[in-house]
């Protein structure tokens, strides 16, 4: 696929990538590389300039479920945590009894059963981000994508709502689209990791993780972890050569 903008800016250029079902992939490059371009295309937000993109459904006789996750939390300040969970369900007309036992099951699996009746404003940034996670996965997405959602988090925080994320795909068995400028969230939270050229947007590069899951927290010192951060260093600094093949770490 490739993207031309009106005014001429062409973001990506013919980027070809084929996602299992129930993979965790991340999306890797500089700023400006039209990672969030391409999200925003499988997300149908953008359409494309040239190619096609297709989202198969888990299910042959319905159509693909997808959820975003923003790179900040795009809660309504004025609605309760709840109503901004149950907001999905909502506009599709679901009767508020069932709604309201859906959304508050996505907050109790985000850990955010206790607060469904406070507003945005009291939440901490890392709540906040729980509860927009919720409000994307309360329709049981088959395919779920996300912009730099802990980018304005704290280390820690980030940490452990990486560890969240990878538990609830692990249970849910969703398929990830994860944008990200950190090599070291890359590594440690995908199964694969595709590396973006500067822009226009070419994939340079991919490169598997083979360690098993769940992983803890002790696989970001370990050698193998240290060995593939390295590798995508190399990538995105031109260092190594071009890769259409995705190599193993393991």
């Amino acid at each position: 696929m490739s993207k031309t903008f009106a005014d001429g800016l062409q973001t990506l250029e013919t980027v070809s990538l084929e996602v299992e079902p129930g993979e965790f992939i991340a999306l890797l490059g500089p700023s400006g590389c039209g990672k969030t371009t391409f999200l925003r295309i499988a997300a149908g937000l953008e359409p494309l300039s040239d190619g096609r993109l297709t989202v198969e459904s888990a299910a042959p006789d319905r159509p693909a479920e997808v959820g975003y996750v923003f790179q900040t939390p795009t809660l309504m300040p004025w609605a309760s945590v709840l109503a901004n969970v149950r907001l999905p369900l909502t506009l599709r007309k679901k009767p508020r009894k069932s709604a309201d036992a859906e959304a508050k099951a996505a907050l109790e699996n985000v850990g955010l059963a206790d607060f469904a009746e406070a507003l945005p404003r009291q939440l901490s940034g890392g709540m906040a981000m729980r509860a927009s996670l919720a409000r994307a996965l309360v329709t049981k997405p088959n395919l779920l994508l996300l912009d730099e959602p802990f980018a304005a988090l704290d280390e820690m925080t980030r940490f452990r709502l990486g560890d969240e994320l990878m538990a609830l795909q692990e249970e849910q068995k969703f398929t990830v689209l994860f944008v990200t400028h950190s090599l070291y969230e890359a590594a440690f939270l995908a199964d694969r990791v595709v590396v973006f050229s500067p822009r226009p947007g070419r994939i340079i590069g991919e490169v598997r993780n083979g360690a098993a899951r769940p992983r803890r927290p002790d696989y970001r010192t370990s050698q193998p972890f240290q060995e593939l951060v390295e590798e995508l260093r190399r990538l995105l600094s031109g260092d190594a050569e071009p890769s259409s093949s995705p190599q193993n770490m393991s």
